[in-house]
């Protein structure tokens, strides 16, 4: 699972300094920051919280060691992270639906493959999310157990 987290943390860089550089480029030709230029902006941004949020819990790999100390993310930034994951997951169907539905769906088509690539990496980022949570969940509730039997152990010795 450690190999998935720096493999989104990479794809997530090139994505977030992609959209910067189309944005930035966009901008210079419309003059505006409107529209598209501002969506791919916002994402962007959105990327770049998805890169912190994958560098804070890179440590919390393997997720199975209960006996170390992570520091917890607030849940803004795990909100961020998951609207990255579903922002990608709507851009791919985005891109999909329409070739769909006109009629126009050729599998080797340039907007085809990267539209299923979008949607392959909202869902992996959705459900890596997703098991990081359960762990820290897990993790919350084995430390607190660990902490109220040490805290009976330190009353029976007094």
């Amino acid at each position: 699972m450690k190999l998935v987290k720096i493999g989104l943390l990479i794809f997530t860089i090139i994505i977030t300094i992609l959209l910067f550089i189309f944005s930035y480029v966009m901008y210079l030709d419309l003059r505006s920051f409107q529209g598209a230029v501002s969506a791919l902006f916002f994402l962007a941004c959105t990327s770049s919280f998805s890169i912190y949020f994958h560098i804070k819990t890179l440590s919390y790999y393997p997720l199975f060691i209960f006996g170390k100390t992570i520091d917890e993310l607030t849940k803004q930034y795990w909100a961020l992270h998951i609207s990255f994951g579903l922002i990608n997951l709507l851009l791919g169907f985005g891109i999909l639906f329409p070739k769909i539905v006109n009629g126009t769906f050729s599998i080797y088509s340039l907007s085809i493959i990267l539209s299923i690539c979008f949607i392959v990496f909202g869902l992996v980022t959705l459900l890596e999310t997703y098991k990081l949570n359960r762990f820290v969940t897990i993790y919350k509730r084995r430390r607190a157990q660990h902490e109220e039997i040490e805290n009976i152990k330190g009353f029976h010795e007094s």
